[in-house]
């Protein structure tokens, strides 16, 4: 007897294997999915509007012009205000620390920097985190007087410090200003060099390991090879699109589409490979053998 080359195939596994390959799917697969849920609540708002769109990816990736209306007549605002809301030169900073951390800070400066509420928290909703805690996490690292960039306008004495307050109200203090009564241009930059090399390098030496492990596993199904052929490399090739097209579309905004299309494929066909992979290792018909 010899085995047929068709006989590597997820239903001959034992059943601890099985077990082992499904858990690994039950992990990568969700993951998947808190993956693309994080991408929803971080850029949502990037063009200034509620709900992911194309203009959220050409802000982060490309940039975006827009008119907004105008504000009320008169408004409190300050320099770290301005550093901070959308288009300010600090903004992209404080989005790192997701919404909590921009609803708090913005409530706070708006509110006028009240030294009494700089450690609380959940100004604005309930387990929001205290302008303190922000300023900590987003701005120490380089606003501090020992060894950050920003060592000229500290907002603590060094990295491990908590801010200080009368440090920080220097650049917080409030002043009443009118604003202009016509709609206003905002140019809101893309996300920086230094943070895309970043998330590049992140995304670059992740993705790829278990969308060759979910691939592998998907031709050792009982599908056809005219399949395999067409639907194996699909997801490795929308992740080098994707990410490719992140750097593409800083000097050309049409490779935007290009990242939502790459995302969109990526996503689609590898939930159909982790489908295909569960129902071949469950109700898959094992490989036979031919006669020698």
């Amino acid at each position: 007897m010899k085995t047929n080359g068709d006989s590597v195939r997820l239903a001959n596994l034992t059943l601890p294997a099985k077990l082992l390959v499904t858990l690994f799917l039950l992990i990568v697969g969700p993951g998947y999915l808190f993956g693309t849920a994080n991408i929803l609540l971080q850029h949502q708002d990037a063009d200034l509007e509620p709900g992911l769109g194309v203009d959220d990816l050409r802000r982060k990736f490309h940039g975006l012009t827009k008119q907004v209306a105008p504000k009320p007549d008169f408004t409190v605002t300050s320099t770290m205000l301005e550093q901070v809301i959308p288009g300010g030169e600090m903004r992209e900073y404080l989005e790192k620390g997701g919404e909590p951390a921009i609803r708090s800070l913005i409530a706070w400066l708006e509110g006028g920097a009240d030294k009494a509420e700089f450690s609380q928290a959940g100004l604005k909703q309930p387990g929001d985190p205290s302008p303190q805690a922000v300023i900590a996490a987003q701005c120490v690292e380089c606003h501090n007087a020992e060894d950050g960039d920003m060592a000229d306008v500290p907002f603590a004495p060094s990295r491990a410090a908590a801010p200080d307050f009368e440090l920080v109200f220097e650049l917080a203090q409030p002043e009443s200003q009118r604003d202009e009564t016509g709609p206003r241009t905002l140019t809101l930059a893309p996300t920086s060099v230094k943070n895309l090399v970043h998330i590049t390098h992140a995304h670059i030496l992740t993705m790829p390991v278990f969308t060759l492990l979910v691939g592998a596993l998907f031709l050792m199904t009982g599908l056809g090879n005219p399949v395999k052929l067409i639907l194996g490399p699909l997801p490795m090739l929308a992740v080098l699109t994707d990410i490719g097209s992140w750097w593409a579309a800083r000097f050309i905004e049409p490779f935007i589409f290009v990242i939502a299309a790459s995302g969109a494929v990526f996503g689609a066909t590898y939930a159909l490979q982790i489908l295909c992979v569960l129902c071949s290792l469950w109700c898959g018909r094992k490989a036979g053998t031919t006669p020698a």
